[in-house]
């Protein structure tokens, strides 16, 4: 038999979960956040002036030393975003919208990726130190928050797939 990667009832509405809406809303920060910052050196051709100048407020208000240095392990993650991190956020999207079954599998999968590399980064830029302090306590509150909502993100999508695997198991 064929698993449905629809729902196994009825839908409940998005607007009384919560978490998703919390979600949603991270997952569309996380894609606009990788298309106007994180992608810009790879655009071939100008972008309109308000990206650019995202882009180069937050390179010199912030100074993230990932950014200034680019290590070559920032680019291989740049470049997971790209062919990962973008697509599946949409995918998720529209999974968390439509209460999918399956978007809990691809989460967990997603959450435990954005745990690992946002740790990576975080212990990266706190290990900097030739960078000045006062630019590293700039760029910690965001790393922290990121990795504060891939944590929930990460739990509430572990208890989603265990729920449904001994769901099934008692089943049988």
């Amino acid at each position: 038999m064929a698993l449905s990667t629809h729902h196994s009832s009825p839908t409940t509405s998005i607007w009384s979960r919560k978490l998703d809406l919390i979600y949603i809303v991270f997952l569309s920060l996380l894609t606009f956040l990788a298309l106007t910052l994180d992608f810009i050196p790879l655009y071939p051709i100008p972008l309109p002036s308000w990206c650019q100048a995202l882009y180069t407020y937050y390179r010199t208000h912030y100074n993230d030393p990932l950014y200034a240095r680019d290590p070559p392990f920032f680019r291989f993650y740049v470049a997971l975003e790209v062919v990962y991190n973008v697509p599946v956020s949409l995918w998720a999207i529209r999974g968390l919208v439509k209460d999918d079954i399956m978007t809990p599998v691809h989460l967990l999968v997603f959450a435990t990726h954005l745990v690992v590399s946002t740790v990576v980064c975080l212990v990266e830029v706190l290990g900097a130190e030739d960078w000045p302090r006062e630019s590293v306590r700039k760029n910690v509150p965001g790393y922290v928050l990121f990795l504060g909502i891939a944590v929930v993100l990460w739990v509430d999508m572990f208890g989603r797939v265990r729920a449904r695997v001994l769901g099934k198991a008692k089943v049988n």
